[in-house]
């Protein structure tokens, strides 16, 4: 009798090993941990990221995008505005929201197609990648400090 596929083992045909996370093989096929994913999980795993992470989700429990729409969902992720691209400085110094994950997943494809989606109070503000140094320091003069 056929079988469902599962989602936890190896893309490859007859192969009942374990597939690696954020792949579709085992090791034996291919899968393994990239340098990017070992990029980024130095940032995520960091005391300082963690903090900023706790606060935010403090700050802002709920889904930015789903509050605009009128639903009341919980924040899964802080979501960096401006993609970070394993930029240290960019990493820590950017625009935060909360999203859950289905936000979190259609703000990411939207990226992928050149659009930067920012959830605020007053609704959606849709930035472009150079709006980066503009998006910082605007939001910087309205906390009242001075950009890093």
């Amino acid at each position: 009798m056929p079988s469902v596929p599962s989602d936890r083992i190896c893309s490859i045909l007859g192969c009942k090993k374990p597939k690696t996370f954020r792949s579709g093989y085992c090791t034996d096929h291919g899968g393994g941990t990239t340098d990017k994913a070992k990029e980024n999980a130095k940032l995520y795993n960091a005391a300082r990221w963690k903090a900023t992470r706790d606060q935010q989700r403090s700050l802002h429990p709920l889904c930015a995008r789903c509050l605009c729409e009128g639903r009341v969902t919980q924040t899964a992720h802080i979501d960096h505005v401006f993609p970070h691209r394993r930029d240290q400085g960019r990493f820590m110094a950017n625009l935060f929201q909360g999203l859950c994950h289905s936000c979190h997943t259609l703000k990411t494809i939207e990226e992928g197609r050149g659009v930067i989606q920012h959830w605020t109070a007053n609704g959606l503000v849709e930035y472009v990648e150079s709006d980066y140094g503009f998006a910082m320091a605007s939001s910087a003069s309205r906390e009242g400090r001075i950009p890093e």
